[in-house]
């Protein structure tokens, strides 16, 4: 029989220190959710408006996003009838998400690390990141799927399989990203509790898509996917970037930046050739740190959130950084995942990923990011997807290594829960 997961201690219960922490962190974001910088909520609010008006996507207009993204637009749409009052209200509502993602680092670490300052690790150095990633990180909905996914995390470390299952489902249906992790999360329930758990976790995937089937009598929600295998190589990706370089170089001259339909992309017979290899190195490296993550679990079945979190970055990071098409907010996907990761073990791989998500910010700062960017930018990103890149490769070595018998997930395999 699998044995219970470990029960919270005194100890590791939030103070009044914790909670001001949080307020001190949040107040910032609830104030900058009332910019009027609108970018990607003008489309977030004419989709939502045009759906409450009886529209139906993918038929009288073209949605590019996975179906429930559309549902958590239309409130803010609804109680804010015009542009303006749809971008504070929907701030709000993405404060309510960081909020809630820094409660769970915080109240991670203090179930780890209990009262000491290490504990305070994650949640602080997450919400520098969430602070200066600000422009990105309040202003795209990509911070909803993120804290479903980090919950799915918690959850499935607490054995918690059915809300597991759940707020995964309800992730990958706004998002589509976090399917990389169903594997891992099936195959961590199975060597747990074999059938039982696995059994609790389908479930809660199974309750997560079920509103699909309503859905799908009017709404061809599965329309979105031919938008995104219609897009070119984005410019912020890892092939972008090293063909933009070579490009300043005067290595590949015939390289256009050029302003595609949803983002800034490379065009011309070079990024043809490189968006066809970055897409079958997109699904190889996505698909080989997933197989190696589920070697991992067949070894040795993480038991910690931070083991868990360190098995998860690998696929994570290798679906971001091999992407065609890596936009700035796909950041802040993995750093609530990093920030767990932080909790104990090598501290370098997802240290890098927080300073690659602060770096995204400067890679607009005084450039010409509409006509292209200049060698300075042009650094800078090359060395934000490098240590992307790096810290990937690092995790999936680490879950590779991991397999012999003689170590652990980390070097601190024996160190006790809520030490402080």
């Amino acid at each position: 029989m699998p044995a219970s997961a470990p029960s919270t201690s005194p100890a590791s219960r939030l103070t009044p220190w914790h909670w001001l922490g949080l307020v001190v962190s949040v107040a910032p974001l609830a104030l900058y959710a009332f910019s009027p910088r609108a970018k990607d909520l003008e489309l977030y609010f004419n989709t939502a408006r045009a759906f409450l008006a009886g529209a139906t996507p993918n038929q009288d207009f073209r949605f590019e996003y996975p179906p429930y993204a559309l549902l958590w637009f239309v409130p803010a749409a609804w109680l804010g009838g015009t542009l303006k009052t749809f971008i504070p209200l929907f701030g709000l509502q993405l404060t309510l998400f960081d909020a809630a993602s820094k409660w769970l680092l915080l109240s991670e670490g203090t179930r780890r690390w209990g009262h000491s300052l290490r504990a305070w690790a994650p949640f602080a150095v997450y919400s520098v990141a969430s602070w200066v990633q600000s422009v990105h990180y309040l202003k795209r909905y990509d911070l909803i799927p993120a804290t479903f996914t980090l919950a799915a995390l918690v959850a499935l470390s607490r054995r918690r399989d059915v809300l597991a299952g759940l707020a995964l489902s309800v992730a990958i249906v706004t998002k589509l990203y976090p399917v990389v992790l169903v594997p891992l999360a099936l195959a961590v329930c199975w060597r747990r509790g074999a059938w039982d758990s696995t059994r609790r976790l389908l479930l809660g995937l199974v309750l997560g898509v079920l509103p699909l089937v309503p859905l799908s009598a009017f709404w061809p929600w599965w329309g979105f996917a031919s938008f995104h295998v219609e897009r070119g190589l984005q410019v912020e990706s890892l092939g972008a970037s090293l063909l933009w370089g070579a490009h300043l170089l005067g290595l590949v001259p015939d390289v256009r930046w050029e302003h595609a339909p949803a983002a800034y992309e490379l065009h011309g017979a070079a990024a043809e050739w490189v968006k066809d290899v970055s897409r079958w190195l997109w699904v190889a490296g996505s698909l080989g740190a997933a197989a190696v993550g589920l070697r991992a679990v067949r070894h040795r079945v993480p038991e910690r959130v931070e083991d868990l979190a360190r098995l998860a970055l690998g696929p994570l990071i290798a679906f971001v950084v091999l992407n065609p098409v890596l936009s700035p907010q796909y950041l802040v996907w993995l750093t609530g995942v990093a920030g767990l990761a932080l909790l104990s073990g090598s501290r370098w791989a997802p240290a890098a990923i927080f300073v690659a998500a602060v770096m995204t910010r400067g890679i607009f700062a005084g450039s010409t990011y509409d006509t292209g960017i200049g060698a300075p930018h042009a650094v800078l990103l090359l060395v934000r997807n490098g240590l992307l890149l790096a810290a990937g490769l690092a995790l999936v070595q680490e879950a590779w290594r991991s397999t012999s018998p003689r170590k652990g997930l980390h070097p601190e395999a024996a160190e006790a829960p809520g030490r402080s």
